[in-house]
């Protein structure tokens, strides 16, 4: 059975580079989202419906990233 470290044994800016990359694949994920949106002629609101919960992270993500 593995432990994991715990947060204050951590690399320092280990976090710093873990939100770094949480954010650029939240931008391509969100990229690729509104790719779909724009080719999607039906099920726009879909698209909508899924880019809000991963724009808000991505929000969330980057205020981390900006104020560490």
């Amino acid at each position: 059975m593995t432990t994991h470290p715990r947060p204050d044994d951590a690399e320092p800016g280990s976090a710093t580079k873990h939100t770094a990359i949480g954010v650029g694949l939240n931008l391509v994920l969100l990229s690729m989202i509104g790719y779909g949106y724009w080719q999607s002629e039906d099920l726009q609101w879909a698209w909508v419906l899924v880019g809000i919960p991963i724009a808000v992270v991505t929000l969330r993500y980057a205020w981390h990233l900006i104020r560490s």
